[in-house]
């Protein structure tokens, strides 16, 4: 997979978090700070407030990213939102928190990528540019960011916001099967949570 001439790369809450990250142990590919994106994707609005909690707001919870012009949060969720459960309880509760509060709330998954087309499904937004590749997978045995390192409500959470994205569910699971390690990939976990998903919706 060659991924040395792509512009944009995984998505990481911020450039200090991607360049300790490095390069995808799968792929290649380097990781891409969200600030750097929010510059393509809004880039008249530079009121953003990164990891800060509000004086007035009775809960200190600290965004990843809030606009006051937007009345926007935005919130990367990575691995651990997706393999421990009190965090997914937490991340329940903070959405519904900030929602009272008027905000719009946009969570984004660490295995679903800013390409144009999530671009404007989670912002209502059309970047001219080509933004990231979304023929390049998220997922992998290497990274130990599979399926197989969730808990079951990680997996079942997982397969929601695949749901919202299919096509970058096919991408990353043909890629899965490619590695044929199943015990290490979970894919089947996944798989089974999605067509329950897809089986239940056309009912």
């Amino acid at each position: 997979m060659d991924t040395q001439n792509e512009k944009w790369g995984f998505l990481r809450e911020n450039i200090d978090s991607a360049k300790k990250a490095g390069i995808d142990k799968d792929t290649g590919l380097h990781r891409t700070g969200l600030e750097l994106y929010l510059k393509v994707i809004f880039p008249n609005i530079d009121d953003w407030i990164l990891n800060k909690s509000c004086k007035e707001w009775e809960k200190k919870v600290r965004p990843d990213y809030r606009s006051e012009s937007l009345k926007l949060i935005i919130e990367f969720d990575g691995l651990q939102h997706y393999n421990n459960i009190e965090k997914i309880i937490d991340d329940i509760e903070k959405t519904k928190y900030y929602e009272k509060l008027g905000y719009k709330v946009v969570r984004i998954p660490y295995f679903i990528q800013l390409t144009n087309k999530v671009v404007e499904d989670l912002f209502g937004v059309k970047v001219n540019e080509k933004l990231f590749n979304e023929s390049i997978p998220s997922l992998g045995i290497k990274g130990r960011n599979s399926p197989a390192n969730l808990c079951p409500e990680g997996v079942k959470r997982m397969a929601k916001e695949f749901a919202k994205h299919p096509e970058q569910y096919k991408v990353n699971v043909e890629f899965l099967k490619q590695q044929n390690n199943p015990l290490r990939s979970g894919v089947e976990y996944l798989e089974n949570e999605y067509n329950k998903l897809i089986i239940n919706k056309n009912i």
